[in-house]
């Protein structure tokens, strides 16, 4: 009787390109920018990545565009979330409990807690040059520095799916 083995090499990990961007503008002012710049057209998706906690839930912005012409799909997104949360101060409940508001600041990629702003390109091509992006990126005078990101090596890679 002969052995069949069944050898799984068409299933692939993602294939796309990181570029994490310092920049203290907020998500709607940065894709504009980007926009400008770099000649994309950056939306607003309808649905935030979203993700919940035992007492919050947070949503990253997300913001994309799909170049039909050379098959690439950008997709920018904010890596800080912070949130307010009231916390009774005293354990008395009444009209006088002290209430205090504690905000909390969550990471869409925790390894990368000082970068603000990811860019995730996914190209079917092999035409796409991330370097020359991040050199576009880098002339822009608002965004402070830019770089290209391993992203095989993060422990929530898995947070960037999310389609």
């Amino acid at each position: 009787m002969a052995i069949q083995r069944l050898v799984l090499d068409t299933i692939m990990d993602d294939d796309y390109d990181l570029i994490a961007i310092h920049c203290s503008l907020a998500p709607y002012r940065l894709a504009f920018t980007l926009n400008k710049y770099v000649n994309l057209q950056l939306f607003r998706k309808r649905g935030d990545i979203k993700f919940e906690y035992d007492t919050y839930s947070t949503a990253f912005p997300l913001f994309q565009y799909h170049d039909h012409f050379q098959y690439n799909t950008y997709s920018l997104l904010g890596n800080k979330f912070r949130t307010k949360i009231q916390t009774e101060i005293a354990p008395i409940k009444g009209l006088f409990a002290d209430v205090e508001d504690r905000y909390i600041t969550e990471h869409l990629i925790p390894e990368l807690k000082n970068v603000d702003y990811f860019l995730k390109i996914e190209a079917e091509t092999s035409q796409f040059s991330s370097k020359s992006l991040t050199t576009k990126l880098l002339s822009i005078p608002q965004i402070v520095t830019a770089y290209v990101v391993d992203y095989t090596q993060l422990k929530s890679k898995n947070n960037l799916i999310f389609e």
